[in-house]
């Protein structure tokens, strides 16, 4: 996620004082422990390298096609799961004119993310032609992804008919024997899915859980060895291994399998510390269940779902198991091969697999909050907001889904309702400060600065010792503090930001800007911006704020030199175009000038900026004027 100084950007250069214009207009990465909880949700427990091990992402979505025949899943290697070429057939075409049209209605809707709308149009362009593969691959995993299972379930069978290579419509029908208990059924079903690619991973997995379901725990745990030759992926195996055993009751070898993953790789994971954790809390090792909970919240201070079981454990409370049955455990080997996949960017197959889980296990608020995720990335906010919404209250995972709603909400320009849930959840969490944080940042999104200013000061309160990690919190304070004229508290909170982390270049950037606004500390302010610049080279804010304080200084040549660069790495921003064109004018370059401020226009400044840009292209600069 990423957070601007004064985001959108645009809305920081309202105010006249263009210290404020320029220095808001920078781009901050939210630094983990603030928002990162969905991320170690759903963190792979396989090592990460760059690509899914041994087994390239290439050849995990180009295993999962309907054939040779059929183009991937990842059409032009973009995520979508469609198949484009000859889409619907001429004898269909020319007896249905609106197969055709139905069919390009389908591509529009996906490719605006509407794919609710893009499944409709797509089954109404199958009636028409039936037996076109592309388009019944195409529906099938529109709807797959939809969560219309018995649809879904419906089509899978027909690709089977003519295509049982088919890997998603195989698991699907897989998953509809193991939701049934038909484990037999089951296992069969996977014997016919070809062990390559994403399948390597999916049938030792799925077939360990259904010979779970028909009590041969033996057969189950032979049935993840073919995970061993993998790299990468012991952690998921032992994992399974562990959760397996401890199903049949053999506490002694899920205890073997989970100390082969080791407390330091699972305080890595919220679901391997989760799992880990649950385990040594049910069989009455309550410091090891604490030391790993401890060993998470090191790497995680702000994790909400940790605390949560750290503040059950030390209540005395003993856990049930996380996975139950055979069902439960296929579900669990489900959402770890979706949150694979979405951590490699193959969003929508990551779709269709954690709708399988939930289809399992329609109470499995991990899988809500991955869901949601996934939706969230594609821009699907009103399906991602009732997704989050469907997290129980009693549910660990229900304080981080209320935040994505309050985010989703608020995204939909339902500002008041996302007000009301983040005062809900301040209420109801008083020793939490996102909710708060969150609210600040509502505000201050919509220049709302007085409030944002409030809400800052509330999370401020609730922050015990303040760490590195909560720099943003002053820093997004100190820009509402400074926007509403109150600029003695904005420094003392911007320094104190810097105290957090040091040489952090947006707050430099800030503060150096701000001061030499005021002509105050300004060799410090050159200095600072110039460390800034060295850090971030290439944020054309940054470059653009030290050629404009070089600017403002009477430095023109050295101005023209920033500010010609600041352009190069953001040439569509005017108000870079119109400091530029200022430089010119200094150094003598006037028709270069009335270019830049021509530019400058062009790209749709503020309002409040438009007439002065007029007048200097109607009259230049006059005489000592440095902005």
């Amino acid at each position: 996620m990423v957070w601007r100084a004064c985001h959108p950007p645009r809305l920081c250069t309202t105010r006249p004082r263009r210290s404020v214009t320029n220095a808001a207009r920078v781009t901050v990465t939210q630094p983990a422990g603030l928002a990162q909880e969905i991320d170690v949700l759903t963190q792979s427990s396989a090592k990460r390298t760059g690509r899914l091990a041994a087994v390239s992402l290439t050849a995990l979505l180009t295993a999962s096609c309907a054939s040779q025949a059929q183009r991937p899943i990842t059409e032009a290697g973009n995520g979508q799961p469609f198949a484009t070429a000859q889409p619907v057939g001429e004898a269909a075409a020319a007896e249905n004119g609106t197969a055709y049209g139905s069919y390009l209605a389908g591509l529009y809707a996906n490719g605006q993310r509407d794919l609710g709308a893009a499944a409709d149009f797509m089954s109404q362009a199958l009636d028409a032609d039936p037996d076109n593969p592309r388009l019944l691959h195409n529906t099938f995993m529109l709807m797959a992804g939809e969560g219309n299972m018995d649809r879904a379930r419906a089509l899978a069978e027909r690709l089977l008919a003519s295509n049982p290579s088919h890997g998603p419509a195989r698991v699907l029908v897989t998953v509809e024997a193991l939701r049934a208990g038909n484990y037999e059924n089951a296992e069969e079903l996977l014997r016919k899915l070809p062990a390559q690619g994403l399948a390597a991973l999916v049938r030792p997995m799925l077939s360990a859980w259904a010979q779970v379901g028909r009590g041969n725990t033996q057969a189950a745990l032979d049935r993840l060895k073919a995970l061993e030759p993998i790299e990468g992926f012991g952690a998921l195996r032992q994992a399974h291994i562990a959760l397996i055993n401890d199903l049949a009751g053999d506490t002694e070898a899920a205890a073997r399998a989970f100390d082969a993953i080791g407390t330091e790789r699972a305080a890595q994971s919220l679901r391997l510390a989760w799992l880990l954790g649950n385990f040594h809390a049910r069989n009455g090792d309550l410091d090891a269940a604490r030391a790993l909970y401890q060993a998470y919240m090191a790497r995680n201070p702000d994790s909400a779902v940790m605390e949560i079981a750290l503040d059950r454990l030390n209540a005395g409370e003993t856990p049930a198991p996380l996975i139950a049955n055979a069902r439960e455990g296929a579900a669990e080997a489900l959402f770890n091969l979706s949150g694979l996949l979405n951590q490699e960017g193959a969003s929508d197959l990551a779709l269709v697999y954690d709708r399988m889980a939930l289809r399992l296990r329609p109470d499995f608020p991990i899988g809500h909050i991955l869901l949601g995720e996934v939706l969230s990335a594609q821009n699907r906010l009103e399906a991602a907001v009732e997704v989050y919404r469907q997290v129980p209250t009693d549910s660990p995972y229900h304080y981080i889904a209320q935040l994505r709603v309050a985010d989703g909400l608020n995204a939909l320009g339902r500002k008041d309702q996302a007000i009301d849930i983040l005062e809900a959840q301040a209420e109801a969490h008083p020793e939490r400060f996102e909710p708060l944080y969150r609210l600040g940042n509502l505000y201050r999104a919509d220049e709302e600065f007085a409030q944002a200013d409030k809400a800052y000061a509330r999370a401020l309160d609730r922050i015990p010792t303040l760490e590195s990690r909560h720099w943003t919190v002053l820093y997004f304070r100190g820009i509402a503090l400074e926007r509403t004229d109150q600029w003695a508290a904005a420094e003392r909170h911007f320094k104190q930001a810097l105290e957090l982390q040091p040489e952090q270049p947006y707050v430099m950037n800030y503060l150096a800007y701000s001061w030499v606004e005021q002509q105050q500390n300004l060799d410090r302010a050159q200095e600072m911006l110039r460390r800034a610049v060295e850090l971030r080279p290439e944020d054309g804010y940054i470059v653009d704020s030290l050629g404009w304080v070089y600017y403002r200084l009477g430095k023109y040549d050295q101005a023209v030199d920033r500010l010609e660069r600041a352009v190069e790495l953001r040439p569509a921003d005017p108000t870079i175009n119109d400091h530029l064109g200022d430089a010119y004018w200094k150094v003598g370059r006037k028709q270069e000038a009335r270019f830049q401020w021509q530019r400058a226009l062009t790209l749709e400044p503020d309002a409040e900026q438009v007439p002065t840009i007029e007048a200097k292209l109607e009259n230049g600069l006059k005489a000592g004027d440095n902005g």
